[in-house]
């Protein structure tokens, strides 16, 4: 008979191991956009229209992560808002990116949508991985 382990984390220590995840989940979300890039400059338009459908999704994920990271953090630690005024202006950036990217793609602008991915979204998520993740995981000592 086999043992079953469950280890009771409570809700701020997942919270802390997702911050740990979002690094790589970061790269990977960039590696798929260079992908998605390199699909539509090769004009292999089916493959980069399933890769588009796969960035999207990967983006949808990471805001709810981040998201329900926020919601733990404040809510376990007591914490009003840690958010400072650059990293609310990274949200927003983020968000009108991937609204921007749903218009080029609705009009098929593969011009547009390959600089917006290229120039604006790769550099958010960077600056998210540069910036707000190390930021977040420093309240773990709060």
């Amino acid at each position: 008979m086999t043992k079953l382990n469950l280890n009771n984390k409570n809700s701020l220590d997942v919270a802390f191991e997702s911050i740990d995840s979002c690094f790589g989940y970061v790269d990977h979300i960039t590696y798929q956009i260079q992908k998605l890039i390199s699909f539509y400059t090769a004009g292999e338009l089916d493959q980069a229209n399933e890769t588009f459908i796969e960035v999207v999704d990967l983006m949808d994920l990471y805001i709810q992560l981040i998201t329900k990271v926020y919601k733990v953090i404040r809510k376990e630690l007591n914490v009003q808002s840690f958010k400072d005024e650059s990293v609310q202006k990274l949200e927003i950036h983020l968000l009108s990116v991937i609204k921007a990217l749903l218009q080029a793609k609705e009009k098929n602008d593969i011009i547009m949508l390959c600089d917006l991915l290229e120039y604006e979204l790769i550099d958010n998520l960077t600056q998210w991985k540069i910036k707000v993740l190390p930021e977040l995981k420093k309240l773990k000592n709060f």
